[in-house]
């Protein structure tokens, strides 16, 4: 499309006059010879071009563009960078000139040196020595932490074994509490208050013993006990017809 625009404005010089007719034609015949691969009649032609100052600015702009490709085909990629900057001075957004310059700036970067084999040995050792330390401390860190993990298992373990033979030794003092063991009982201190009980008065022989509570009442013991704080109440033996009642027994504290 460019060279089509390129042959249109040398035509429309064509018909204005002779006078202005040289500069595009060299351009345009310098496009027919950069198509044809003569790379050295392209520089020539396009050089007469631009040199004559009566190109308008975008063929003076498409002028360098295309001389800038004739000097990269003709390997002058110091010349092709410079008339591609020199395009994108007068249109910097053409698409065109920055890929040729991109292309000449490829061009004259020298290649990477070619790495020395025993600096490439030394290297490849320091990583594998440096690999090999990041593995030993990431198992010792993970060592560690399955140590510090085994501990606070163990801890639990220990305190929840604790507490079920706590819990054990609790439960066998209950039944043996309810069973009469007294010492299983938990403290008995302070000893309740027995009540004073009246003789009993004569009863008919026949009839059933009276039957006489005594109305002291139990504290709870402190301790693990407390759950079977209440006083266990024992009713007195049966009083025989003439004899007075006996002095009631003490109430059992749980």
């Amino acid at each position: 499309m460019r060279h089509v625009f390129l042959a249109a404005a040398a035509v429309t010089a064509l018909a204005a006059g002779a006078a202005f007719a040289s500069p595009l034609e060299d351009a345009k015949a310098g496009l027919a010879a950069l198509d044809k691969g003569e790379n050295i009649t392209a520089i020539r032609l396009f050089t007469t071009a631009i040199d004559s100052h009566k190109l308008g600015r975008s063929d003076q702009e498409l002028a360098f563009v295309k001389r800038a490709e004739a000097y990269l085909a003709s390997h002058q990629e110091k010349s092709a960078l410079a008339d591609a900057n020199h395009a994108l001075d007068l249109e910097p957004g053409d698409a065109e000139a920055s890929a040729t310059r991109d292309r000449a700036q490829a061009l004259l970067t020298p290649p990477p040196a070619p790495a020395d084999p025993a600096a490439v040995k030394t290297s490849m050792v320091d990583y594998d020595a440096q690999v090999s330390t990041y593995d030993a401390e990431k198992k010792a860190a993970a060592d560690a932490y399955a140590k510090q993990m085994a501990d606070y298992d163990a801890q639990v373990k220990a305190e929840n074994d604790r507490h079920a033979s706590e819990l054990a030794t609790w439960q066998d003092d209950v039944k043996a509490c309810k069973a009469g063991v007294m010492s299983k009982c938990g403290d008995q201190s302070p000893k309740p208050e027995v009540a004073k009980v009246e003789p009993a008065k004569p009863v008919d022989a026949k009839a059933e013993p009276v039957k006489t509570a005594p109305k002291a009442t139990a504290s709870a013991a402190p301790g693990k006990s407390e759950k079977l704080a209440t006083a266990v109440k024992t009713p007195p033996k049966p009083v025989k017809k003439t004899t007075p009642a006996p002095e009631p027994e003490r109430p059992a504290i749980y």
